[in-house]
């Protein structure tokens, strides 16, 4: 799970710390990463291998799975996701197997303007849905099977996810 070098994650988004440019990700001009996305069938063993205490969070609707965040220091938090619905992350693992799928990134401007920049630019999104930290649309129109980009509303002041 190094950082930015798997294709998934690089396509996903923005590294660590990194603001995406207008026109990088469609419909989104900036974004903040929140947690890289790992596809897996067993939460707990892959905690157990990176020896972290996963943190449990809301299960995610929009990819139908449930959810843990694991802190690796000095990283950006990983959450582990693991199918509960035959949804987009079962055709991930299904497709891809095991590893990296994805990001959660914040919507500095916020989901109603990610809407409207959608809508103007021909850019599928998903409905709203809560999910692991909060309000989120997903980026659609890229493969059933990932990488996934959710796309989450920001919190007001300055709460740690």
């Amino acid at each position: 799970m190094t950082e930015r070098t798997d294709p998934a994650i690089a396509q996903a988004g923005p590294g660590p710390g990194e603001a995406a440019p207008a026109g990088t990700l469609p419909a989104v001009a900036r974004t903040r990463p929140i947690a890289r996305i790992w596809a897996t069938v067993d939460l707990e063993r892959v905690a157990a291998e990176l020896g972290l205490m996963p943190e449990p969070l809301p299960d995610d609707p929009l990819l139908g799975a449930a959810v843990r965040l694991v802190r690796p220091p000095g990283e950006i938090p990983i959450a582990l996701l693991e199918p509960i619905t035959e949804g987009r992350l079962a055709a991930t693992l299904a497709k891809h197997g095991e590893g990296p799928a994805g990001q959660y990134v914040e919507a500095l401007d916020g989901l109603a303007s990610v809407r409207s920049d959608a809508d103007r630019n021909r850019t599928a999104v998903s409905r709203p849905a809560n999910g692991p930290f909060g309000p989120a649309l997903l980026l659609l129109g890229g493969p059933v099977a990932g990488p996934h980009l959710v796309l989450v509303e920001p919190r007001a002041g300055t709460i740690d996810r």
